[in-house]
């Protein structure tokens, strides 16, 4: 049985960035986000991002199972990214990787 939930996501901003979007400040928003609603122990939630694909702003999380619902609230509250008014969007989620893979990747 497999213990972890993959998050595929999206981010859609307001305007462009000034900075580019690199992993550590996706992680950064999420974990604010996480530390924000739930408090110290929602900033201790283990999850990883294993991709994030700057050009179109998707990526994918790994969390565990029993964490999965506080990440995706996390997600759900970021009105702001890099003080840019922005949204974090689930478009799917998996107990395996590999169904998510396809939607990850265009072809």
């Amino acid at each position: 049985m497999n213990d972890y939930c993959y998050l595929d996501f999206s981010l859609k901003l307001k305007k462009e960035p000034r900075e580019e979007l690199a992993q550590i400040y996706i992680k950064g928003a999420i974990i604010k986000s996480l530390v924000a609603i739930f408090g110290k122990i929602g900033g201790q939630t283990d999850f990883e991002l294993l991709t994030f694909d700057e050009a179109r702003r998707k990526g994918i999380l790994r969390v565990a199972v029993d964490f999965a619902i506080k990440l995706r609230i996390a997600l759900t509250l970021i009105a702001e990214f890099q003080g840019i008014p922005s949204i974090f969007q689930v478009h799917n989620s998996s107990s395996q990787l590999n169904s998510l893979i396809d939607t990850f990747i265009e072809f």
